[in-house]
């Protein structure tokens, strides 16, 4: 086998028969398996998976968990039932743009065998405002090696379009650690752990369509479920500092951008204490970070920010 579809699912039944067509639909020259991980789904997207299981049972491998694993368990786990080579990992609500995308990631890695991983474009489709930004992340794709690795280091590559060399990932990536630290994030520990490794590669080219939604894990509303996302990346990114021995420069450059999230955050809930506390750990402060932080303190301010989020200026 020499690719494996790795598929985690929670709740996407509004999403998931459109995943599973843009994947079936793809032309390649090997064989391939779709693997999938639904982690205790309330809706009907194991119901929905299964009546393609039924159609396709030499290529689906699907697994109901019998309890709740978390992104990054159910992560492993699925994983862990991949026979392919290769693993290409997608979410229940993302797409393959193209009928060539598999075909086109495979080819690139089959090429070079040191590669531990190809990261491709996507446009980013918003269900909300029915609005599609094309390619958004092809500055990204377009940009030096060293800027690439930085965005990847500060966590700032969005997780559609990457397949991996499997036997790279279970070389180099502690999932281990990562489980026992109980970190709800998989991408970011993945993707950094690859490449401080391992080479990679960019196709600069639209292959996938992310879906922006307020259901989605990455764009959750609740402000606590954020807050804690946001403390887990900088658990992580602290511990990847010590291990990878990061610059002062961009040790700096995440812990400010970390605090002003916290601030803004802080600002959003009225949590005067959590604002006081973050404040003073941003090292340049701006306008912005300052109004916040009133905000979080007197109405007047709220108020007045109130009226400047209509105008789209915070």
């Amino acid at each position: 086998m020499l690719l494996s579809v790795h598929l985690i699912t929670y709740n996407n039944e509004q999403y998931i028969e459109d995943t599973l067509q843009s994947i079936l639909k793809q032309e390649v020259d090997f064989d391939y398996e779709i693997v999938i991980g639904d982690d205790c789904s309330t809706d009907e997207t194991i119901k929905i998976i299964n009546i393609y299981a039924a159609k396709y049972p030499n290529i689906f491998k699907v697994v109901k968990n019998e309890k709740q694993l978390g992104i990054l368990r159910n992560f492993k786990a699925t994983l862990d039932r991949c026979n392919g080579v290769f693993v290409f990992d997608i979410a229940g609500d993302d797409l393959l743009k193209t009928n060539d995308a598999l075909q086109k990631m495979v080819n690139v890695l089959n090429n070079d065998t040191s590669l531990g991983f190809v990261d491709t474009g996507f446009d980013s489709f918003n269900v909300e405002s029915k609005t599609t930004m094309a390619f958004k992340n092809k500055f990204i794709l377009n940009s030096s090696k060293e800027n690439y690795i930085e965005a990847v280091l500060l966590g700032e590559i969005i997780p559609i379009g990457h397949c991996f060399r499997k036997e790279y990932l279970y070389k180099y990536v502690d999932f281990e650690t990562y489980i026992k630290m109980n970190i709800a994030i998989e991408d970011y520990p993945i993707l950094v752990d690859m490449i401080m490794h391992t080479k990679f590669e960019r196709i600069n080219e639209s292959l996938h369509t992310y879906t922006v939604h307020l259901n989605s894990y990455s764009h959750q509303q609740n402000i606590e479920e954020q807050i804690f996302q946001s403390n887990q990346m900088n658990d992580l990114f602290n511990l990847f500092s010590k291990k990878y021995n990061f610059p002062e420069k961009l040790k700096n450059k995440f812990s400010n951008y970390h605090y002003k999230t916290l601030l803004y955050y802080a600002r959003v809930s009225l949590n005067e204490e959590m604002a006081k506390t973050v404040y003073r750990k941003i090292k340049h402060k701006s306008l912005k970070d300052r109004v916040r932080f009133l905000g979080s303190r007197y109405q007047f301010f709220r108020k007045l920010m109130s009226i400047r989020r209509k105008l789209f200026l915070f």
